[in-house]
């Protein structure tokens, strides 16, 4: 049985801080720059970053579409449409897992930004015993279920999943221990915080990974350097660029989102998931961050 968080009085750090982030997030790059500054930014990463693990899921709708083409395993075998797990699998995993859910009322990342393409009240979900120390007025307590038909519609909406520990959201929302909250995101490719992964230090910004065994990469048979993914800014990790005509990918920076191999008017780029047990791989590196089923 889900019972309500108490209606406290919301403290006054958690509201400087959303007061904060909603007058600078325009200016997010740049104060993410200062993260390469040595003192500043390592004071900036055991403030809010220190020990952070965030996987970003490839956009469902691509492997949906593309299931047969790119789910392949490392000895380069087809894998059958019906043996096919689709990358929600793991978000589903940890929310039938976690004793409480807890559903934000809108998304701070595109309310702070103005969203004018996404939903803004598709908001993140958070789990395990860090919920109990968020304030009702910010979302509230919801089951299992209502969890799950949230994270359809954020899928349905053309939104991509990241999953982890994210120690900015238990500063910010929960004020208790990052080791006591998972944060589930819903990510458009306008407003994300983690669109400043560029400008970041490498110790943050490698805090942010693929869904093990994803790889995107770019048929230059097929590709004809029309630009069209860099000129619509579909990478919000700024990973793509033109060079000699032809597509390629900054690995260092690619996220493995897969905006960009749906988007490709030419079907140029493409999505490989090369490890068959991604699901697995997934929790394995997940569940050590955050006891979901925590009393």
């Amino acid at each position: 049985m889900v019972t309500a968080v108490p209606r406290s009085v919301m403290s006054l750090r958690t509201m400087l801080y959303l007061k904060v982030i909603k007058r600078t997030f325009n200016k997010r790059f740049f104060l993410a720059r200062l993260t390469k500054l040595p003192l500043l930014g390592r004071a900036m990463n055991y403030a809010f970053f220190e020990d952070d693990e965030m996987i970003i899921l490839p956009k469902e709708s691509v492997v949906e579409k593309r299931g047969v083409e790119s789910m392949v395993i490392e000895v380069n075998a087809f894998v059958e449409p019906a043996s096919t797990v689709l990358p929600s699998k793991v978000v589903e995993h940890f929310v039938r897992k976690s004793r409480y859910h807890f559903l934000m009322n809108e998304c701070t990342c595109r309310a702070s930004n103005g969203c004018k393409d996404y939903p803004r009240d598709l908001g993140c979900i958070f789990l395990g015993k860090g919920v109990l120390g968020i304030d009702a007025r910010l979302g509230r307590l919801v089951t299992e279920e209502e969890a799950l038909a949230h994270l359809r519609r954020c899928r349905e909406a053309g939104l991509v999943h990241l999953i982890g520990r994210n120690k900015i959201d238990s500063v910010v929302f929960s004020n208790r221990r990052k080791e006591d909250l998972l944060s589930i995101c819903s990510c458009c490719p306008c407003c994300c915080l983690w669109k400043m992964i560029p400008d970041l230090s490498l110790e943050i910004s490698s805090t942010v990974t693929k869904m093990p065994g994803v790889e995107i990469t770019v048929d230059e048979d097929v590709c004809n350097g029309c630009g069209a993914c860099v000129k619509e800014e579909i990478c919000f990790v700024d990973a793509l660029h033109l060079e000699e005509g032809r597509m390629r990918i900054r690995e260092e920076r690619c996220k493995g989102c897969a905006r960009c191999v749906e988007f490709c008017p030419n079907e140029a780029i493409r999505l490989s998931i090369r490890d068959p047990s991604f699901l697995d791989s997934s929790v394995k590196r997940l569940e050590p961050l955050v006891d979901v089923d925590a009393e």
